[in-house]
Parts: structure tokens; C-alpha cells; sequence
């Protein structure tokens, strides 16, 4: 797995880090030399391939100039990445740039950790307007908050719908097109002991998406919350009542369904397209499966995205600025975030890379990859706001109480709505 689910350490620990960061008033530059090309320190949470495939980013970057060095240092999974930014804010020594989601970017600009990219996005080095529109709508949206750029899109992966191509052409099935033919592929196979749809045990992210397909997102771009609503109380019934049913399942302690998908104990497996590589890696001999788009929902798909952005850090020099600017922007250029895309599976974040001919021969051989890079026409984050953790937390925990069946949907929801008002009140986006 690329990045262990540890993000929710880092995100209930985020306010920690930035109660520790305003306990200093400048942090200190990265290491520069006037004999030397400046340098600009990379924080990572790629530990392994990934980070790995990330150097060799770094590295062609670095090659393509000499006025810059980029310094990449992984800080392991998420987790070990917060503890180092709580030491590195406590003593003013946070890097350049660092790999963060962008739901943390609300409560690091209330305490005046990042840097507006504003002026360097309309600057002379900037983006022109079609490169700017070529950003796909989900995360161009998310690069800004109230009005201002502070983020751009990195590693991204939407959800897709994994299908055993064995049992499909065991049973005489095909793949669903909808969550009731998801349903009713699983009634034909239920007496033989084989489930319909797996989910990862935390599958908040693919949730999120799945709301918005029932009739309407979780918190809506004006912060308004829908969480006890009709329309989220059926889309919660349904997924209930079909785990009640037998007709799908969470993965429990195996924490990622995909190890269940390749023991053939599923049909179809709903989960992160970085999974690709996994089951790639891991699939027995004679097993044949393949990607699609996640089912629709009253005509209405929608593919969730998980991952991190590349945010600046403020008060550090201006040459490192125009630096930590120069290598962000080249990260999202249409040929790197191809090349990027190659390498670790994760998706480019422009319809540019997608285009090129290299990248399109690249799914012709990777056919497992096409599902991921059409979903980025109808992909969706959800709106970014401060305390945005505690807010995640509490939807987890209650997801989670709703689909191993613990409590009711009508139990949970009115509680997520309180949950979730508290964490909005009184802010605008």
C-alpha cells in the first residue's frame, strides 16, 4: 500500500502541530549557498517505491536546471510525518514544501503556515489560463481556499470498482452499471458462499462520493450540512440493509479488501485506484480481473478522491519561494505529472498529460489504469474547512458503527449532523 491509513493520526494531531508553530514567529529557511544552487527541502510521506519513483522526479528536475536543488526526505507514513512537522514548527525549522492533504490547508493559513500562491500562479513564471483550466475541476477547486491559491494537486487517486473477470464469466454476468445491479448480481452468487462488493474497513473517502450519487454531498460547498437528511439516510439504508443481507461486506481486520477480492470472495471490490498496483503485485496465477467506474445512482456518478498536495510554507526566503514555486509548477506540468502518473500509478492532475500520445500508448499496455483516468471527469473532493479533523473523525467512527451494524443509520445520523454543524459553525468559505 502506498500510504497506510495513518492520515488520521496526522489530521487529530494537526491542531498540536499548529499550537506548537505559533509558539515562534518565523520559521527558518532551508539550506542555501551563494557557490551553490539554492536548496529547497521536500517533506514526503512516500516511504519504500514510492518514494523511490518521487526521486526520480527530483532528480530529472534538478538535471533540467542549475539554479535550484530539490532535497526529497521521507518522513515515513503520515504519522511520522506529523511528529516531525510538530518538532520542526516548534523550532521554526519546517521545509520548503511539504506533502499534506489539502483538508489541512483551513487551519494552516488560520495560523499563518502557508504560503499564497497567488503571485506566483499570475506571476511571470506562472500558469497561463489554459493551463490553469487544464487542472481537472476537483483539483483545481481544492487548490484554493477563500479566494486564494495555497495548494497544488500531487499524488491523486479516485475510487474505482474492481470485478473478478473468473466469477463474471463463471455466473454469465457482466459488469454493473448500477449499486441495484451490483445488488442483484449478488443475489447469484450469495448460496455459494461468494459476496457481492467489498469495502476497506475505512471507506469514508469512497462514502463521500457514494452520498453525493444518492442526492446530495455530506457538507456542500457553503458548509451546509446534510448529514440527516432523507436522501443520506437512504443511501446509509441501502448499504445497511445489503450487509445485513449478505450481499457485501467490509473488510474487517484485513483492513483492505482487496486481499479478500483475490481469495475470490467477492465479485466486485470498491476501493482506491492505488490499489491497482497491489492486486497487480498480488494476484495469483489465473487470476483475471479488471477496473471499471464505480456503479451509478439515479443516473448520477461519482468517483471520490483520496490524496496530497504540495503546500508552501511560509517565511521562508524569497529565493526559495520563486524556488519551491519552480518545482511545483514543473511537478504539475502536463509531461511530469504523466511521467508521475507511470511511475506510481496515481493519476496526472491535467487533461494535457492525459492526452499525450506516450501517455495514451502507456493504457493501451496498462488497461487497469484507464478506469482510474476516466473518473477524473466526474471526480469529487469534499470541501475543506477549519477543524476539519475532528469532523473526519467523528464521520469515520460513525460509518464505521453503521456498517459492521452496531447502531442503526437513524441512530447515527442525527448525531453526525450535531457532529458536524459544531465543526462549521460560525465560518465561510
Amino acid at each position: 500500500m502506498k500510504h497506510k491509513r495513518s492520515r488520521w493520526i496526522f489530521l487529530l494531531a494537526l491542531p498540536l502541530v499548529l499550537l506548537l508553530a505559533s509558539c515562534g514567529n518565523k520559521q527558518a529557511a532551508s539550506d542555501s549557498s551563494s557557490n551553490g544552487p539554492i536548496k529547497i527541502q521536500v517533506w514526503t510521506a512516500m516511504t519504500g517505491k514510492p518514494a523511490t519513483q518521487f526521486q526520480q522526479i527530483v532528480d530529472d528536475y534538478n538535471k533540467s536546471q542549475k539554479k535550484y536543488k530539490v532535497v526529497a526526505t521521507s518522513q515515513g507514513n503520515y504519522n511520522q510525518l506529523n511528529q516531525k512537522i510538530m518538532a520542526a514548527a516548534k523550532s521554526n525549522t519546517l521545509p520548503a514544501l511539504a506533502q499534506l492533504s489539502y483538508v489541512n490547508t483551513p487551519d494552516l493559513v488560520k495560523n499563518q503556515l502557508l504560503q499564497p500562491l497567488d503571485s506566483f500562479i499570475n506571476g511571470k513564471n506562472g500558469l497561463s489560463a489554459a493551463e490553469l483550466n487544464n487542472i481537472y475541476p476537483a483539483f483545481r477547486t481544492s487548490m484554493q481556499y477563500k479566494g486564494k491559491y495555497y495548494t497544488v494537486p500531487f499524488n491523486k487517486a479516485p475510487r474505482v470498482l474492481f470485478y473478478n473477470k473468473n466469477l463474471l464469466n463463471k455466473y454469465g454476468l457482466s459488469v454493473p452499471q448500477t449499486w441495484d445491479d451490483v445488488v442483484n448480481d449478488a443475489k447469484k452468487v450469495k448460496n455459494d458462499g461468494i459476496v457481492g462488493l467489498g469495502f476497506d474497513k475505512n471507506c469514508d473517502i469512497g462514502f463521500t462520493g457514494i452520498v453525493q450519487e444518492f442526492g446530495n454531498p455530506l457538507i456542500s460547498q457553503n458548509l451546509r450540512v446534510n448529514f440527516d437528511t432523507p436522501t443520506t439516510e437512504k443511501a446509509m439504508n441501502f448499504f445497511v440493509d445489503n450487509i445485513k443481507n449478505g450481499y457485501m461486506e467490509t473488510a474487517g481486520s484485513d483492513i483492505y479488501y482487496y486481499k479478500k477480492f483475490l481469495n475470490g470472495k467477492s465479485l466486485f471490490y470498491f476501493g482506491s485506484s492505488s490499489n491497482i498496483s497491489n492486486i497487480t503485485a498480488n494476484a495469483p496465477q489465473g487470476f483475471e480481473w479488471g477496473t471499471a467506474a464505480v456503479p451509478s445512482q439515479n443516473g448520477k456518478r461519482v468517483s471520490a478522491i483520496g490524496g496530497a498536495d504540495l503546500m508552501m510554507m511560509k517565511n521562508i526566503s524569497k529565493e526559495q519561494q520563486d524556488g519551491a514555486w519552480d518545482f511545483m509548477k514543473y511537478v504539475i506540468s502536463p509531461k511530469v505529472t504523466a511521467k508521475w502518473a507511470e511511475l506510481s500509478g496515481y493519476v496526472p492532475v491535467n487533461k494535457a498529460a492525459v492526452n499525450l500520445s506516450d501517455f495514451q500508448a502507456y493504457l493501451n499496455k496498462n488497461p487497469y489504469e484507464k478506469a482510474a483516468v476516466d473518473a477524473l471527469d466526474y471526480g469529487s473532493q469534499p470541501v475543506a474547512f477549519q477543524n476539519y479533523a475532528s469532523y473526519q473523525q467523528s464521520y469515520l467512527n460513525g460509518l464505521t458503527q453503521m456498517l459492521t451494524l452496531q447502531k442503526s443509520p437513524s441512530q447515527v445520523l442525527p448525531e453526525l449532523q450535531k457532529d458536524a454543524q459544531q465543526a462549521v459553525k460560525g465560518q465561510q468559505q
